[in-house]
């Protein structure tokens, strides 16, 4: 019989019967703890119930780092963002086997997760974690990931991302760099401004990429039909951007890899905190994408010379980031 007993913030349940091994099992709510019971001793009963031991690749932190293998062990890139999404994952199911794993486990991830992402970030997220599920060679009686999602959609808790407009507002740019003052993220922000490139690639930018003689930058970039899913380009580097990265080597050193931090979501985490000091609103690393590519336009670029920098293989995808303003179009014409 289940007895079940709490244990500061968690619920332990242990299942004891004749013929079994005794089972054991902490949960973060006694609704997921009664679930998990109530599931071990219908098995024991009708003789379905299986011994599975926690061994790795059982645990949920061992599907993940397995499925995260099964791309490196081709040398396929995985994004650190999906990464970084990933191992977010993982620590929070360390230790939880897959067999154990509940509805209510996966929801009340979601929720505190969405207590400090946007909706189309969580859903990204979540999505990642049913592919690592998927992508294992464990069966399951029900998939309670793909469940969880589908509760999550049913409630309009998880959306498609949203079409932003957000640009600089007068005097924003100078706060954040007076905010910044030293820090590297000062010349993320810069390098974003200029160039249009995505956090992810800033992050990875390195000196050697670079040819100055030329005017070119090397970016590894997505290509769903490129091997690997990535594919290597050549965009132009314009006069902003130069200067740019010539100040970052020479106030951040002489090393090839300009910014030495480990994620790239550190850099989205750095400029959220200056925001949120400086109390700006609404404003995100990657809408500064949106303010260089609508200055592009500003400047009088071309859509196929925009296109060149920012990578965008149709109009349909570019016109997300022009964000002209009304104002500077009435008073042009």
């Amino acid at each position: 019989m289940a007895s079940i007993r709490k244990r500061g913030a968690s619920y332990f349940v242990e299942i004891a019967r004749i013929g079994f091994p005794r089972q054991r099992k902490s949960f973060k709510s006694n609704a997921a703890a009664r679930a998990w019971a109530r599931r071990i001793e219908t098995s024991m009963d009708d003789g379905s119930w299986i011994d599975t031991r926690e061994t790795r690749s059982v645990l949920m932190n061992g599907i993940i780092e397995d499925f995260i293998l099964s791309y490196e062990r081709f040398n396929l890139h995985v994004p650190a963002s999906k990464r970084t999404a990933l191992r977010q994952v993982s620590e929070h199911f360390k230790g939880v086997s897959i067999h154990d794993l509940t509805v209510e486990d996966v929801l009340l991830f979601a929720a505190a997760r969405r207590a400090t992402v946007a909706a189309s970030t969580l859903q990204q997220q979540m999505y990642y974690f049913r592919q690592a599920v998927n992508s294992s060679r464990i069966k399951v009686k029900e998939n309670v990931v793909q469940i969880a999602i589908d509760e999550l959609i049913k409630r309009k808790i998880i959306l498609s991302s949203v079409w932003r407009d957000r640009r600089l507002e007068p005097g924003e740019y100078d706060r954040l760099k007076d905010a910044a003052g030293d820090h590297w993220v000062r010349h993320a922000i810069d390098i974003a401004l200029e160039s249009g490139m995505r956090q992810g690639e800033i992050h990875a930018l390195k000196m050697s990429d670079i040819d100055f003689n030329k005017g070119v930058i090397k970016v590894l970039r997505k290509d769903p039909k490129a091997e690997g899913g990535k594919k290597l380009c050549k965009i132009p580097l314009l006069k902003g951007v130069r200067e740019a990265v010539l100040r970052a080597q020479v106030e951040l050193g002489s090393s090839d890899t300009l910014f030495a931090v480990k994620h790239s979501a550190s850099i989205s985490d750095k400029f959220a905190r200056l925001t949120t000091n400086l109390r700006i609103t609404n404003l995100t690393f990657h809408d500064l994408r949106h303010e260089a590519i609508s200055r592009m336009f500003e400047r009088g670029m071309t859509i196929e010379q925009v296109r060149s920098v920012s990578g965008h293989t149709s109009l349909d995808q570019l016109s997300r980031y022009v964000n002209l303003k009304p104002e500077d179009i009435a008073a042009k014409f």
